[in-house]
């Protein structure tokens, strides 16, 4: 029995760190002689995946950084309480912040080893001249729409106006800016307001402390259904970017291929897991423990985005080059442009995971 979600709070940062026990999973397909479970359908690839196990390897520990408690990272949930790490015996220590800044700062003090988070983080960091890459994608989709006001009806009634970001220079603060451009208006001509993740820009709209907010899902189905303007829908306006990712510094996942292949192995069951319709109700329940948002509400995030996330966790390098672009315009970052979409992409792993998986 998988211990409950649990959670603590440290001054300013929120954490949830979730512990884990062990199973057994089949060793990697390039030794000899490993089993590899052949993939029919996504819950019966993770299934088979779990019971053709033939000996354990190697305890080993690593400590992932979740930049929000958001629907977003529901196959890392899922991968945790369902115990596809602990089948690969591998203690996998979920941590949850409260921002981007915090899960970046994290990876580079080396409190964590992996980061979950928006593709903004990796680049952030790659900028500060640490060989930083992403290796897997976990949302491969915007989510968000620009929500409103009910009186504001055209962007460009936006001028002066104050929108809600979870912080300054953060993705939703880029995405803002960035989707407002392609529609033709001047993003320096609204004001940004820092307001934590989705769920506290949701309420800073609705209490009318902002004129409007960047939310992804099910927050701005909850604005709509309170009578919030989709202005914009940013998944529309900006097609092919991704959303959340995985990502970690080179040399740590030179140093640890193995540890880093058999989480690749659980994320993957984990995500086949989540996409998998016939386990839509466990899954809810799973991502409402460890975000402690209601499972009806997060509903709404399942039937519109979880269509977004790859099952096999595949990466995309044309949705690199796009949102490194969208970056270096709007993210005033130092030495964004010395790095190149190449630069940040590490395919190795997702394609060594999906290969021992049997999976294509």
């Amino acid at each position: 029995m998988q211990q409950p979600f649990t959670r603590l709070r440290s001054g300013a940062r929120f954490g949830s760190i979730l512990v884990a026990s062990l199973f057994a999973l089949s060793a990697c397909s390039s030794g000899a002689g490993s089993a590899t479970p052949s993939a029919t359908a996504p819950g019966a690839s993770a299934t088979a995946a779990g019971s053709a196990a033939t000996a354990k390897p190697e305890r080993a520990s690593l400590k992932v950084g979740l930049a929000q408690p958001i629907f977003s990272y529901t196959p890392l949930y899922v991968a945790k309480e369902k115990g596809f790490w602990e089948d690969e015996n591998l203690d996998v220590e979920l941590t949850i912040f409260q921002s981007s800044t915090e899960n970046q700062q994290a990876l580079l003090g080396d409190a964590i080893d992996i980061g979950a988070g928006g593709y903004t983080e990796p680049m952030t960091i790659a900028a500060q001249g640490k060989d930083t890459v992403v290796f897997g994608f976990i949302q491969g989709a915007l989510p968000y729409r620009l929500m409103t006001k009910p009186e504001i009806t055209d962007v460009n009634q936006l001028e002066g106006k104050t929108l809600a970001v979870s912080k300054i220079g953060a993705l939703s603060d880029q995405i803002t800016r960035i989707a407002i451009n392609e529609k033709g208006f001047d993003p320096d001509k609204a004001k940004y307001q820092q307001a934590g993740g989705s769920p506290s820009r949701l309420a800073a709209l609705e209490s009318g402390a902002v004129d409007g907010a960047l939310l992804d899902s099910p927050s701005y189905q909850l604005a709509e259904k309170a009578g919030m303007k989709v202005l914009l829908n940013v998944s529309a306006e900006l097609p092919g970017f991704p959303y959340e990712v995985l990502y970690a510094q080179k040399d740590a996942i030179n140093a640890k291929g193995d540890v880093f292949l058999r989480f690749m192995r659980g994320f993957i069951r984990g995500a086949q897991y989540a996409t998998d319709p016939a386990n839509e109700s466990e899954v809810l329940e799973i991502v409402a423990a460890a975000t402690g948002q209601k499972a009806e509400d997060l509903k709404l995030a399942y039937d519109e985005t979880i269509k977004d996330f790859p099952p096999t966790g595949e990466l995309k390098l044309d949705g690199i080059e796009k949102a490194l672009a969208g970056t270096q315009k709007f993210g005033d970052i130092d030495g964004i442009d010395k790095i190149t979409a190449e630069d940040l992409t590490y395919t190795d792993l997702q394609q060594q995971a999906v290969a021992s998986l049997g999976l294509k």
